[in-house]
């Protein structure tokens, strides 16, 4: 949020431990990257799930991340059609030049 407040780039922050982000969101990031690309290997929820062992589809693992959305890698940064996941500095100096240029 700091990087975007810096560049006076107005952001909504929902913190997905205390409402959860909706179907149609989430739906967006995974037909964009992938659902594999928004699990958080990293994660405890991610190992005590016990993950790492698994071999899932994109549909079992989008299905898991929709009941339990501690396994996203965060942060999840939409800009209209423009999305970011993680730490992606790269992907978010993308999204303010678009928003400067509009």
């Amino acid at each position: 949020m700091r990087f975007f407040r810096e560049r006076r780039i107005s952001v909504s922050f929902l913190d997905v431990s205390q409402r959860p982000l909706a179907p149609a969101e989430l739906r967006r990031f995974v037909d964009h990257y992938g659902a594999a690309a928004l699990l958080d290997r990293e994660s405890r929820a991610f190992t005590d799930a016990g993950l790492g062992y698994l071999r899932m589809s994109d549909a079992e693992i989008a299905e898991r991340i929709a009941a339990d959305q501690r396994l996203l890698r965060l942060p999840l940064v939409r800009s209209g059609q423009r999305l970011s996941i993680g730490l992606d500095t790269d992907g978010w100096k993308q999204i303010v030049e678009a928003e400067l240029t509009a």
